[in-house]
């Protein structure tokens, strides 16, 4: 079977990875690394954006806990 290497470094870099692994769909983890670079890469987080924040963006700031954002958001 022929497994396609995902490149996540910010997430695969997170001690919790392995949980999103068990629950999360591969294009959805690959969306939130995606959600996670566009903010990194941010030169100044603007008013609109702060009105729709992704939840992944808050969890890596430390707003949600790991297991918050899993009930919240498995099954998508």
């Amino acid at each position: 079977m022929n497994q396609k290497k995902h490149n996540r470094p910010r997430l695969e870099g997170c001690p919790d990875y392995p949980k999103f692994q068990k629950v999360f769909s591969e294009s959805l983890l690959d969306c939130f690394e995606e959600q996670l670079n566009e903010y990194i890469e941010l030169d100044e987080v603007s008013e609109d954006y702060l009105r729709d924040v992704p939840r992944i963006v808050c969890w890596f700031e430390g707003m949600i806990p790991t297991e918050d954002l899993i009930k919240e958001l498995e099954g998508c």
